[in-house]
C-alpha cells in the first residue's frame, strides 16, 4: 500500500493506494500518527484507489478513528468504492463512520 497526504487549510487528506490488510495496517497507523502531529481539524481518508480491505484493515480504521477523535479531530472516509461500501454495510459499520461522496469530496477538498 502507498499512502500520501495533502494539507488544505486545517484539513489533511490521506490518499491510499492498494490494500489495507494485515500486512499494511501498521503502516497506516504509523502514517496517521505522524499526520496527527500536525494538529488538523479534519482527516479525510481518500479510498478512491484502495482496492482491498480485510478485517485487520477495518479494525485499524476503527482504532484510527477513535485515536483521531481523542485528538478533537474529525475522521472522514471519502470515495469508497461500492464493493468496499457493501462490506461496511454488512458489518454494520456504515453508521459508525462519516462518509462523503466523490462529488462532495471533489467540490469541497480538491483544487
Amino acid at each position: 500500500m502507498e499512502i500520501s497526504h495533502k494539507k488544505k487549510d486545517e484539513v489533511i487528506i490521506m490518499n491510499m493506494v492498494g490494500s489495507l490488510d494485515i500486512y499494511t495496517s501498521t503502516d497506516f497507523k504509523t502514517y496517521l500518527t505522524d499526520v496527527l502531529s500536525h494538529n488538523p481539524k479534519k482527516i479525510i481518508v481518500n479510498m478512491e484507489k484502495l482496492t482491498y480491505i480485510d478485517s485487520s484493515g477495518i479494525g485499524m480504521l476503527i482504532k484510527s478513528m477513535n485515536q483521531v477523535k481523542e485528538s478533537n479531530c474529525e475522521f472522514i472516509i471519502a470515495n469508497m468504492k461500492e464493493q468496499l461500501n457493501k462490506l461496511f454495510m454488512v458489518a454494520g459499520l456504515s453508521a459508525y463512520f462519516t462518509f462523503i461522496s466523490e462529488s462532495e469530496f471533489k467540490e469541497k477538498y480538491l483544487d
